[in-house]
């Protein structure tokens, strides 16, 4: 069986060294990890629902009694000696300090065995466009072929073996806080893990279809020697306690042979990637090995077209298979050890903002029913965070989330709990969602209430100057420091009130409910200026700015918001830019900030489409490259160096590469608004933008000066065309009519004709 190299992919000659660098697919609920060994091999199956309870305590301490004496501490003391004081008290009622998040581990480690030491004309690669893995060898002239892949359709992680002898052996993970045991029952393993500090587990079924099967005298595995080739089928099925737990004795009745299975799941995954596509590069360029294409692009001092295309299809990819079920989690769907960095939790200060940052301009909107399923589930303990530690109604987000949404991630040198805009963040893609969709039931039921229970919040939390201002007391800057009125707190609760009042005037609320948003969001603090002429991180003059970090949070009105632009409010507009320049020159380009962040790139370059810096876009990508922040997979690492496995740079870059090339806010479509240099030609197709928009193409030349668009709008509106970069372009700035489904198509010169 030939190894067909994936256009749309990656492939590399090396098996695994380590599981981070392993081969990756997912469905949304299961993922699935190959390493590639001929000789030993390790496949670890994955589920979203795998958290393992640690048997720490998550009782909240009452704190709601303490907050006007901590204010009081707060401006006649400062901040320092404010948290001190809360976090005596909160030890004093009980709290046992920061506390990590039940953290995500594997379901399984399956081990398969060969005597193949001497083989040759290895390749191991990953298709984008089908969730298959494939690894190819020969022995002596004999071809052997392993194929993975986790079924949209019967929801099983199948792998494919050549005809051979293997010993395949599951792991036995022996692990303090879980239990495990097994059965055999003819040619299937049944599984069952126990978690020790609470009623919740898992079974895992791994079911060979295969001649010459014959069970290891320990009930954890198998040697076979078949004629034929060899299918085996895994499922891991969670259960929340043990009176609701299914047992899974027989394999499902689904097709046994391997080119069926993948037949009905391809067509579901490969729809679903090819509703957007990128087109960088030639066939040729794409069937290079990953880390050919990484050497050449080093050589030439910046990323290449196909690389980023290639990244580009990885990011789509890596949300294909981590969202469904819930929303991808710090490594995605994926996770080799019991021991990950952050728990592989929820982090919901910018990690699950990145990780879900394309959803919608690249229409995956199934993947985030899982974010919205995952909120839900998290809102009891939202709601009891409000309560124990504001004394307020409504909810405030934790920072760390798995199995629970109380917030116990804090002690006096990380205030978390301080952090009291997430779930203002988190609502930002209900909104969107309905931006994009158009779809009223949702926004009646889902965004709403929402938001209702954010503006409850703020209606307890916030205190007034005497000029009645509100004040945001306690408030934190996430992971850079507290100080009052922390500008993201301020610009989530503006954007807050104004999606709940647009929301009430589309459904027909009554007027005096949008006149008390309108109220509450005129007596919110202005943002203010420095000295530098920078937009303040925090909006009092108590608290000076600390441009060495690696969050954006008060950049939040340009990245996220996008409550202003160079029209709408130039002034503050370049006090905004000002902000982003000394990031960048403090942290960004400077090879001794504090640390290097994927995210913070990530954010980086999601600030430069806004600000319309091209060659910025270029650094960035060149950085990435540089210290080698991703694997084979081209999953990247938070760190550089491939120092630990994360993903939300991945699911940042497809939106990173939209909004450079077109873009829609304020009622302005912005195109080829941060075209970096790198990119001379190109086009893109199929990607959304709100108000319902289509761009059903984007080609692209620099060289011959021509630009081709097509566009396709839901709904009738007029938008305004807007070439930053090409300023000369003849409908620059003009308006254009868009009728309800109806196809309109521009060709333009890039520059004024002579």
């Amino acid at each position: 069986m030939l190894h067909q190299l994936p256009k749309r992919g990656t492939w590399t000659d090396q098996p695994a060294s380590k599981w981070e660098d392993a081969l990756v697919s997912g469905n949304g609920s299961q993922g699935v990890m190959v390493f590639g060994n001929p000789v030993h091999d390790t496949i670890i199956g994955n589920h979203c629902r795998l958290y393992l309870p640690q048997g720490n305590s998550y009782d909240l301490p009452n704190m709601a009694p303490y907050l006007e004496e901590m204010r009081k501490i707060i401006r006649e003391q400062g901040y320092e000696k404010a948290i001190s004081f809360y976090y005596q008290k909160a030890k004093e009622h009980g709290y046992q300090g920061l506390t990590m998040s039940d953290p995500s581990h594997p379901g399984f480690h399956l081990h398969i065995e060969t005597d193949h030491q001497y083989y040759s004309d290895y390749k191991r690669s990953i298709n984008y466009e089908t969730g298959e893995l494939s690894v190819s060898y020969k022995v002596n002239d004999q071809p052997y072929m392993r194929k993975t892949f986790v079924s949209q359709d019967c929801n099983q992680i199948i792998h494919y073996l050549s005809p051979g002898c293997y010993t395949i052996k599951l792991a036995d993970y022996q692990h303090p806080k879980m239990s495990q045991t097994s059965m055999i029952d003819g040619a299937t393993i049944h599984t069952h893990f126990d978690y020790r500090y609470s009623d919740a587990g898992y079974d895992v079924l791994i079911n060979l279809i295969a001649e010459g099967v014959k069970p290891l005298s320990d009930s954890d595995g198998f040697e076979v020697n078949s004629e034929k080739s060899i299918l085996i089928r895994m499922e891991i099925t969670p259960y929340k306690n043990r009176a609701e737990r299914k047992i899974i004795r027989k394999p499902l009745s689904y097709p046994k042979d391997y080119a069926t299975l993948f037949a009905k799941h391809v067509s579901i995954h490969q729809e679903m990637f090819e509703r957007v596509k990128l087109s960088l590069a030639t066939d040729q360029e794409r069937q290079q090995s990953i880390w050919s294409l990484v050497e050449y692009a080093k050589q030439q001092g910046q990323i290449t077209p196909v690389l980023l295309e290639k990244m580009y299809d990885a990011g789509r990819y890596m949300y294909i298979c981590s969202a469904g079920e819930l929303t991808p989690n710090l490594q995605g769907i994926w996770t080799g050890t019991f021991d990950p960095a952050w728990s592989g939790d929820f982090t919901f200060d910018t990690n699950v903002e990145l990780s879900i940052a394309a959803a919608l301009s690249s229409n995956l909107l199934e993947g985030l029913q899982g974010y919205f399923r995952l909120i839900k589930e998290l809102m009891p303990g939202f709601r009891e965070n409000a309560q124990k530690y504001y004394g307020a109604r409504g909810v405030m987000a934790a920072i760390h989330s798995s199995n629970s949404g109380k917030h116990v991630h804090w002690n006096e040198e990380w205030p978390l709990h301080l952090w009291t805009c997430g779930a203002g963040w988190l609502a930002h893609w209900y909104y969107q969602y309905y931006h994009f969709t158009g779809d009223k039931l949702f926004l009646q039921h889902e965004v709403v209430p929402f938001l209702e229970d954010i503006v409850l919040f703020y209606e307890d939390f916030l205190t007034e100057d005497p000029d009645g201002t509100y004040r945001f007391t306690p408030s934190y800057s996430a992971e850079n420091g507290a100080a009052d009125n922390a500008t993201q707190d301020v610009a989530v609760a503006k954007e807050v009130l104004t999606n709940l009042s647009e929301a009430y005037q589309i459904l027909c609320y009554p007027q005096e409910k949008i006149k008390k948003c309108h109220d509450m969001r005129d007596k919110m603090p202005a943002y203010q200026v420095n000295e530098d002429g920078a937009l303040k991180e925090w909006l009092t003059p108590k608290k000076g700015e600390n441009y060495n970090h690696r969050h954006f949070s008060h950049l939040y009105p340009v990245f996220q918001s996008r409550e202003f632009n160079n029209e709408t409010d130039p002034a503050m507009w370049q006090a905004a830019q000002t902000a982003f320049d000394k990031r960048l020159e403090a942290w960004l380009l400077n090879e001794e900030a504090d640390t290097s962040s994927t995210h913070g790139r990530m954010h980086s370059a999601l600030c430069a489409t806004q600000f319309h810096m091209p060659a910025l876009i270029d650094d960035i990508f060149r950085l990435l490259i540089d210290h080698n922040c991703f694997y084979s997979s081209l999953m990247m690492s938070h760190y550089n160096e491939q120092e630990i496995f994360n993903v939300d740079g991945n699911g940042a870059l497809p939106q990173v590469v939209h909004e450079m090339l077109v873009d829609f806010n304020n009622g302005r479509l912005t195109v080829l608004g941060a075209l970096p240099p790198s990119l001379p030609k190109g086009e893109i197709n199929g990607v959304c933008l709100p108000n319902q928009i289509i761009v059903k193409r984007l080609k692209w030349n620099i060289e011959t000066k021509q630009l081709e668009l097509q566009l396709v709008s839901k709904i009738d509106q007029v938008v305004k065309l807007y070439f930053p970069l090409y300023p000369e372009v003849e409908k620059n700035n003009q308006h254009i009519t868009l009728q309800q489904n109806k196809q309109v198509s521009f060709t333009m010169n890039l520059y004024k004709e002579s």
